[in-house]
């Protein structure tokens, strides 16, 4: 065989210390920072977990997947983790606190327009439009639209919704 100088005979690196890539959320954002714990499990290495921190938050959302990629750091003494293995991790990011949380399910999202059925009392109802924050599994952060102490329907609300807009239609159409 040839070798030319532009030709790669070989890759040297040092293991002892590895870079993991990961995919954040966009809405998870608020969460991240350098210096959070993280803990990494390699389905290929059963059993076993390694527990590190994050070192760098990349500058750019993935316009397609609306994911940031961020940088975590593990120490891998024994050599075990490997380049391009998977592995299933958890960023300890700790919660906000004082915020404004609804359940996720009384979300309405339409288009451009995030809303909530808001219940005003004596068996009525307004569809109320919001700004919402961070969001887990079952709860979302409103920023602004609602204040502490208002109630919101979790069942039934697009049905409500729908009503309110066609009610404000005909309302609409009488003036």
């Amino acid at each position: 065989m040839y070798v030319k100088p532009e030709t790669e005979i070989m890759t040297l690196a040092d293991l002892s210390r590895i870079w993991v890539q990961v995919d954040v959320y966009e809405h998870q954002l608020a969460w991240i920072k350098p210096g959070l714990s993280a803990e990494m499990r390699a389905p290929a290495l059963p059993g076993r977990k390694w527990e590190g921190k994050v070192e760098y938050i990349y500058p750019e959302v993935d316009p397609k997947t609306r994911t940031l990629k961020v940088r975590l750091g593990f120490d891998n003494h024994d050599g075990s983790l490997k380049p391009n293995l998977f592995a299933d991790v958890v960023i300890y990011g700790g919660p906000k606190r004082r915020v404004l949380t609804v359940p996720r399910e009384a979300l309405i999202i339409d288009g451009d327009r995030t809303a909530v059925v808001k219940v005003v009392g004596n068996g009525k109802f307004r569809s109320v439009e919001v700004v919402p924050g961070m969001r887990t599994a079952k709860h979302v952060e409103i920023l602004s639209g609602l204040k502490a102490g208002d109630q919101v329907v979790t069942s039934g609300q697009f049905l409500i919704d729908s009503e309110a807009n066609i009610q404000a239609s005909f309302a609409r159409m009488g003036e």
